[in-house]
């Protein structure tokens, strides 16, 4: 019976037997890869998940996310926080000045070298009023002046805002029809050319229209690619400017009131600019920062009169005396009078008033400048409505163009080339009213900056047209 057993344990396994275990074998490392494969998909289906579609924003949420994300607008509010405080710096030079000294020797004697050493200390207090320095009270306006200029070159930054971001963000819909409109051609094309293709095989049209059809189809793939090209760098412009996914931009209604936008006139508009502008307002305050550079510079030849006052208490342990103590105040007034200084006083001296000259004609370039800008962005909001209505009635008739070309063709009056001319005339049509309508809501923002009135009120009543 033992080796009976014996020997059926030696003995091969039975075939079946056998192949059980290779497949108990194979189904292992397949277990795994399933189950790998599975936990892959797994982490697929929660990542597409979770990734959420980009957040719509409008005109405003753009706004208020570049006020805290733009690099350079966060440059500004630092310059303003730096030029405030040339106000307190010029007014510190009118404020007593006090000051403490101190000091401590020790001296060694040679001869007779059986003195020894000794030694002595002290300290003082004094203070400085100025009672009449023109350098110094012109300094003060100055830093008034210097203080005020950094507000208005502030408010200036926040109102180029405004116009950046509208202009980035009107630049991305732009874009985005411009794409549509090349695809939609592109999609008239690839009918042509099926259509041509067909025909030419039954034997009704002649190659020359393939070949026609062909070329206006590869014409319209490499619009398409430029198109995709100019939104992709537009978006970055946005992005760039706001942090936000331009994925979430909303569109402007087609529908904009364009009755007369203002009631102003365009002499208004620039009497009000020449009143109120940023840029005319901070020339005017470097030419008044130029004036008193050039009171400073000549205020360098008066007289400086002070009043003094100090304090002092020293002790003296020399060798050859007593300990001597001495302690004295005094007050006094202090009398300096330059009479000669290489010719530098009059060197810049000139040069303030050659800074002032420039200065000035810096301001009336700036007013000049103004004008233009004026005129520029009060035609672009009277003119831009009245082009905007232009444009719809075009495209109305574009479209009647457009229907009555595809009745035709169908009755056969009219051939696959006019179909294509009269689509893509629509598809243009419809690009330039989308380009109108930006323009002249863009026109709005800029009058107000020009006439120095663009704020968060002005830039809701645009963003009142962007559809949520």
């Amino acid at each position: 019976m033992t080796g009976h057993t014996s020997a059926q344990r030696s003995a091969p396994l039975p075939i079946k037997g056998r192949s059980t275990i290779r497949n108990r074998l194979r189904e292992q490392p397949l277990t795994r890869t399933r189950m790998k494969s599975r936990i892959l998909t797994l982490a697929c289906l929660v990542a597409a998940g979770t990734a959420l579609p980009a957040q719509a924003f409008d005109l405003v949420e753009a706004w208020q996310q570049a006020r805290g994300y733009d690099a350079a607008f966060a440059a500004a509010r630092y310059d303003r926080e730096a030029g405030l405080e040339k106000a307190p710096q010029g007014r510190a030079g009118l404020l007593p000045q006090v000051g403490l000294s101190a000091d401590y020797s020790r001296t060694s004697l040679l001869e007779p070298s059986s003195h020894g050493s000794f030694s002595g200390y002290g300290y003082g207090v004094q203070l400085t009023q100025p009672l009449f320095d023109v350098s110094k009270y012109t300094g003060y306006q100055k830093g008034k002046t210097a203080s005020a200029l950094a507000e208005t070159r502030f408010s200036a930054s926040e109102q180029q805002l405004i116009v950046d971001v509208a202009q980035a963000y009107f630049n991305v819909l732009l874009a985005q029809d411009t794409l549509a409109s090349t695809r939609a051609t592109k999609k008239a094309f690839a009918s042509q050319l099926e259509q041509a293709k067909t025909a030419f095989e039954v034997g009704t049209a002649t190659i020359t229209d393939t070949h026609e059809a062909q070329a206006g189809y590869d014409g319209a793939v490499a619009q398409e690619i430029l198109a995709e090209s100019d939104l992709e760098v537009k978006r970055n412009a946005l992005r760039r400017l706001t942090g936000l996914d331009p994925l979430g931009v909303q569109a402007v209604t087609p529908s904009l009131p364009l009755d007369q936008p203002t009631t102003a006139s365009l002499d208004d508009w620039i009497q009000l600019a020449l009143a109120n502008n940023l840029d005319i307002k901070a020339q005017e305050q470097n030419l008044q920062l130029a004036s008193q550079d050039l009171t400073e510079k000549r205020g360098q030849h008066l007289p400086v009169v002070s009043l003094t006052a100090g304090y002092n208490d020293s002790t003296d342990n020399s060798p050859f005396n007593s300990v001597v103590q001495t302690r004295a105040s005094s007050v006094g007034v202090q009398l300096t009078l330059p009479l000669y200084a290489g010719g530098g006083i009059n060197s810049r001296v000139r040069e303030a008033a050659a800074n002032e000259n420039s200065a000035k004609d810096r301001l009336e370039a700036s007013r000049r400048q103004v004008r233009e800008q004026v005129r520029q962005a009060y035609l672009g909001v009277t003119s831009g409505a009245a082009f905007v209505k232009a444009q719809q009635q075009l495209l109305v008739s574009a479209k009647s163009k457009l229907d009555s070309t595809r009745l035709g063709k169908e009755v056969g009056v009219r051939t696959n080339l006019d179909l294509l001319q009269a689509e893509q005339e629509f598809y243009n049509v419809e690009t330039q009213l989308a380009k109108a309508r930006y323009s002249y809501l863009l026109a709005k923002l800029q009058l107000a900056q020009a006439a120095g009135r663009l704020g968060q009120e002005q830039l809701a009543e645009v963003n009142a047209f962007i559809v949520p």
